[in-house]
């Protein structure tokens, strides 16, 4: 990713940025997952004859849960994000409201912290997975792609992690103080 492509996240309101990384980036991430699933049953389906590769159930589980992640993303957190730029459009106070308004944008934001901690660990356990020895020599071709689709979701994941820590989560939060979300 360049500076010249990031610099068009720094310079958005929040829900742009939010629409930005939902067509960007969380669409994206789908479609390859479901790119590198197709890859593992292939690969899973040719090894029939033999023990089935921990690779292959290694990169199914790492998928399942980046869907997770992303999903949750797009049902819970866009929302919110429109929903906090229709009360900073209002002119809403949290200051007014009870209590449960104010847990709810602690929660949030709590919420997107702790998914963006599990992406850093997916991030690891992707940078720790290897090929299966045989993998050159059998099926190469099969095993070559699923790789390269991994890699492409741990960079893809890399940047999102990026753009969210550093713009995200800094103007969501700037979002919640201006409505007194924090009051």
């Amino acid at each position: 990713m360049t500076n010249l492509s990031l610099h068009k996240y720094a310079i958005v309101d929040l829900l742009s940025l939010a629409d930005m990384l939902d067509k960007d980036y969380y669409d994206v991430i789908i479609s390859l997952c479901q790119g590198a699933i197709n890859s593992a049953n292939k690969l899973r389906d040719l090894e029939d004859r033999h023990p089935t590769s921990q690779y292959i159930i290694l990169c199914n589980n790492l998928i399942s849960e980046i869907l997770t992640c992303i999903e949750k993303r797009k049902e819970y957190f866009i929302p919110y994000i429109h929903e906090l730029h229709e009360k900073n459009k209002t002119s809403h106070d949290c200051g007014n409201c009870s209590g449960k308004c104010n847990m709810l944008h602690e929660l949030k934001l709590v919420e997107l912290k702790e998914s963006d901690t599990r992406v850093k660990d997916i991030l690891s356990h992707l940078q720790m997975m290897s090929l299966p020895l045989h993998a050159e020599t059998i099926y190469p071709d099969n095993y070559r792609l699923l790789r390269n689709q991994m890699i492409l979701l741990e960079n893809t994941l890399s940047d999102l992690l990026y753009l969210e820590e550093t713009y995200l989560v800094p103007k969501i939060s700037e979002a919640q103080k201006s409505i007194n979300a924090h009051a």
